[in-house]
């Protein structure tokens, strides 16, 4: 005697695989998006110190609001950042003070990574995931 499994049957053995990642579905992407400073105020100073940096995604691309402090704060630079991965890259325009190049990785709630100037200077940060220091 053949046994024949019921189309219900088929579809309920089916479904712990569905969404799984299996049958070519696309793998979901790190997760770069977010906020990520170590901006702190120095009271002995009175000075704002450190990097941050907003990055959200537009649709087709991933952009950046960076802000530098060295006593206070600077002007928002917008950067168009290229994401490979948990990998990524953005370039500060030419017509900044901060002009140069930034490369990291995000990595377990933490943006590590380093600033090369056109200055000359260099940088390595690592920039917490979390609220804007204006938040």
């Amino acid at each position: 005697m053949k046994r024949v499994i019921s189309p219900i049957l088929q579809a309920l053995l089916f479904l712990p695989f569905v969404g799984s990642g299996t049958f070519g579905q696309a793998v979901k992407p790190p997760k770069i998006t977010g906020t990520y400073s170590n901006m702190a105020y120095i009271q002995e100073a009175g000075d704002v110190i450190g990097y941050e940096i907003k990055i959200v995604f537009t649709g087709g691309r991933f952009q950046g609001a960076l802000q530098i402090a060295e006593g206070i704060p600077g002007d928002l630079i917008l950067v168009d950042i290229e994401a490979k991965g948990s990998s990524i890259t953005f370039v500060i325009p030419d017509s900044n003070p901060y002009a140069g190049r930034f490369s990291g990785a995000v990595e377990n709630g933490w943006l590590r990574g380093k600033f090369s100037f056109k200055s000359g200077g260099e940088e390595t940060v690592a920039l917490r995931r979390g609220k804007s220091y204006w938040d």
